[in-house]
């Protein structure tokens, strides 16, 4: 049997488990449900994840067996405590799972996915984050705070722009720039609703995030169809959040280490995560314009990775394990200011 290592891509809607072989090649796969501890608590995390372990061995109709290591890239773990609380528990009710364990916040697995040697990840979901991860593992983030603090950028602050438009410009609050009525039409026809009333309900007695942020995907099709100028505006300025959470990274890493991230003549290299990037299209205007505007930076390149941030996970328990990085990493965004 050669040395297996784990690695887990989790969060609030689900997770991947990856098991690799001492030659970074992936030996089995599984996928579980919320491994995010802020909305399910550490036991019920930990008991997700080794029900995860017994699939993925399963799937190769194999018992299970300790693993080297198992690195654990979790939404919501980001303080010291949570960490070392995860470590302890591990140890005392699952070290049958694995002899080791690290875990860190879901943004190291991508990254390490996506990179050798750390690097930076924006990630643009229900919500969004941005974090500057180094290679020993100490992060530095902007953004990610929750849709009530910030999370611009992501679906469900592209989906309020919109609603949020449409309102002010029925009270006479503030006039928009665009016509609404394309906008107010969209609105009123996912939420099943009349008037501004009925949409109540949504933002109090039956309000869920996710709902409210699936109405991006529809206005992402109304903006390439119909090109409505009060949608693609919405786009456009969560290419600008994006642009402004970059540069924000940089120099949050620079004030906290009194070092530049990269030289001058250097490119910063970006992993892009989140279903919000399949409407880059509709984004990037906005990203170059603000991008242009800042100087922290002047060479970026984005890419998306097609793997998962399970196997950037596994390497953390052992960085001599081997991803062949630029077979699932693509780039889609070059800009060399210089």
């Amino acid at each position: 049997m050669p040395r297996l290592y784990g690695g887990v891509d989790g969060g609030g809607s689900g997770s991947r488990f990856s098991i690799l072989d001492e030659n970074g090649e992936v030996f089995a796969e599984s996928i579980g449900e919320c491994t995010n501890q802020w909305l399910i608590g550490i036991d019920k995390v930990l008991e997700n994840v080794e029900d995860m372990w017994k699939k993925a061995f399963e799937s190769k109709s194999m018992q299970p067996v300790q693993l080297e290591g198992l690195g654990l890239a979790l939404s919501g773990v980001e303080a010291t405590h949570i960490k070392e609380e995860i470590v302890e528990k591990m140890q005392a009710k699952y070290s049958h799972v694995t002899k080791k364990t690290v875990p860190v916040n879901d943004s190291c697995g991508a990254v390490f996915t996506a990179f050798k040697e750390g690097g930076i990840v924006i990630i643009a979901g229900t919500g969004s984050n941005c974090q500057l991860v180094s290679p020993q593992l100490v992060q530095y983030g902007c953004g990610g705070w929750g849709h009530l603090i910030g999370d611009e950028g992501g679906a469900y602050s592209i989906a309020h722009r919109l609603v949020k438009a449409v309102f002010d410009d029925m009270d006479c609050l503030q006039e928009c720039a665009h016509n609404t009525e394309v906008g107010r039409n969209l609105v009123w026809q996912y939420f099943g609703v009349e008037d501004q009333m009925d949409m109540l309900q949504f933002y109090y007695t039956k309000f869920e995030k996710s709902h409210i942020a699936g109405l991006t995907a529809s206005m992402a099709k109304v903006a390439r169809e119909q090109q409505d100028p009060l949608i693609l505006s919405c786009f456009e300025w969560a290419g600008a959040q994006y642009a402004r959470m970059l540069s924000g990274v940089i120099k949050r890493f620079k004030r906290e280490t009194g070092k530049d991230f990269r030289g001058p003549e250097e490119f910063v290299d970006v992993v892009c995560v989140g279903k919000v990037f399949d409407s880059w299209d509709l984004m990037e205007q906005g990203f170059r314009k603000q991008f242009s505007q800042q100087s922290v930076v002047s060479k970026v390149r984005l890419y998306r990775c097609a793997a998962s941030g399970a196997l950037g996970a596994a390497r953390l328990c052992d960085f001599s394990l081997h991803l062949d990085h630029k077979s699932f990493t693509q780039m889609f965004c070059e800009i060399d200011g210089m």
